[in-house]
């Protein structure tokens, strides 16, 4: 089973277009809580990487899934490095990063930080950030209108999470704890997380991790280079089972 987990502003819905290119896997795409379809508790304070990474691996205990590998973009990516760490779920064989964030805690100054509390406040900014900050390729208005619907649906709680304190989270420590292989998938031209950021702080702290990037994409890889992110998937799935 493929288990995905969406960045800041998406849903189950961001993986929708990769996992048309990962058949015949079992495929589980899970709204974060305060984001999609999930509800989430009337707490400013109940959104950080840690709150999400016991939704999950919560989740995966009700589910009774035997062996899966967790997939995670921007965000996701780093409840990904958590549940991997701490090692509480058995089934866990590998571990995919997409565009992620670092395992480092990142404290941004307090103008870009008012910035990515306002950057989904309205229709408007929040397509003028899925056109010109996330991504950097030509995206269909039908993904952009999925895109500024996602961003739109986050509860205030959930959306302030991660610039207030979700990023500044240090789970490094775990990162390095992690045991089962790791693939790193990173876009040539991200904004959100350069290549060089993900050498150094990610690949730098997970002993088993190997990277490759995606050429003439932006943050938003689930969406802009769907066909390439299943191809690098499933060429580590190959890996992972032999």
């Amino acid at each position: 089973s493929l288990i995905f987990l969406h960045f800041r502003g998406g849903s189950s819905r961001t993986f929708t277009q990769t996992v048309g290119h990962l058949s015949p896997f079992f495929t589980i795409s899970i709204d974060f809580r305060g984001w999609g379809s999930s509800t989430g508790p009337a707490s400013p304070q109940a959104y950080s990487i840690c709150h999400l990474a016991e939704d999950i691996e919560a989740l995966l205990h009700i589910l009774a899934v035997k062996s899966f590998i967790i997939i995670g973009h921007s965000m996701g990516g780093k409840v990904a490095q958590l549940i991997a760490g701490r090692n509480r779920t058995p089934g866990l064989k590998a571990v995919v990063l997409i565009a992620p964030a670092p395992p480092t805690p990142l404290v941004l100054p307090t103008e870009m930080k008012q910035q990515q509390l306002t950057a989904y406040s309205s229709p408007e900014s929040a397509e003028f950030v899925a056109r010109n900050v996330l991504s950097s390729s030509e995206l269909d208005d039908d993904t952009i209108r999925m895109l500024v619907q996602d961003m739109k649906m986050g509860s205030e709680f959930a959306q302030r999470a991660w610039p207030e304190y979700a990023m500044g989270e240090d789970v490094t420590e775990e990162a390095r704890n992690i045991r089962v292989l790791v693939l790193i998938i990173a876009a040539e031209l991200d904004k959100i997380e350069p290549e060089d950021r993900l050498r150094v702080e990610v690949q730098g702290n997970i002993e088993a991790a190997e990277m490759v990037i995606v050429k003439g994409s932006g943050h938003l890889l689930p969406v802009e280079a769907p066909e390439d992110v299943g191809r690098h998937i499933k060429e580590f799935i190959q890996k992972v089972v032999m």
